[in-house]
């Protein structure tokens, strides 16, 4: 059996690593990338942004800067949008695939950038692509401090695990407070809010969960 002390040197280690990615140079260039994912998926099904924003609630001016990649949108507002242009979230992230099972080695991950003029202040790293189905779609998120608290609402379910750090879950008209290996599972059509309790970062694994 290993040591504990190994264990948890490990650990450190791993987190270390994970939050050093997120911090990453990457993590800073536009995202232009969904952007354009999102366009090309929205004209492929003939729909116009006048369109997408009647079925989000999302101004169409908002809609236009997430396409150009002046907005990197947060997780709740991807889930939306995927929800609107009827396909996975994974597709926005990559092309759309035929393989039954996915496998996504380190090297393979990317971190999806953030702008803090949004309000929304974490990046994240999508963990599965590729699957012609796929209603589980996990992800590594690192949350920061963040004086903005503007709840999502979508269809589908979400589980997370706190990885490190002190993590603030708002459901509806409760706050829980979540530290290291503590866990949460809601339905995402209950208002929800997540951030770190803290001045310092905190990271989770987030598994969204959303029959398309």
């Amino acid at each position: 059996m290993i040591p504990v002390e190994k264990v948890n040197k490990y650990y450190e280690e791993y987190i270390e690593e994970i939050s050093s990615k997120l911090d990453s140079v990457e993590v800073q260039q536009p995202g232009l990338l969904i952007g354009e994912k999102i366009k090309k998926i929205r004209e492929t099904k003939g729909l116009t942004i006048e369109d997408v924003a009647k079925k989000t609630g999302f101004s169409k001016e908002f809609l236009e800067d997430i396409e150009n990649g002046k907005v990197s949108p947060p997780l709740g507002i991807i889930v939306k949008l995927s929800k609107a242009l009827d396909t996975m979230v994974a597709n926005l992230f990559s092309e759309p695939g035929e393989k039954n099972y996915c496998v996504m080695r380190v090297k393979e991950q990317k971190v999806v950038p953030r702008k803090s003029s949004t309000g929304y202040n974490y990046s994240y790293i999508p963990l599965a692509s590729g699957l012609k189905e796929m209603n589980m779609e996990p992800f590594i998120v690192k949350l920061l401090p963040n004086s903005k608290e503007e709840k999502s609402v979508h269809e589908g379910e979400e589980f997370i695990y706190v990885l490190d750090g002190e993590v603030k879950v708002v459901i509806g008209d409760n706050v829980e407070i979540l530290h290291m290996g503590d866990t949460i599972y809601y339905l995402s059509s209950v208002p929800h809010f997540i951030t770190t309790n803290t001045d310092k970062p905190a990271l989770i694994l987030a598994v969204i969960y959303g029959a398309h």
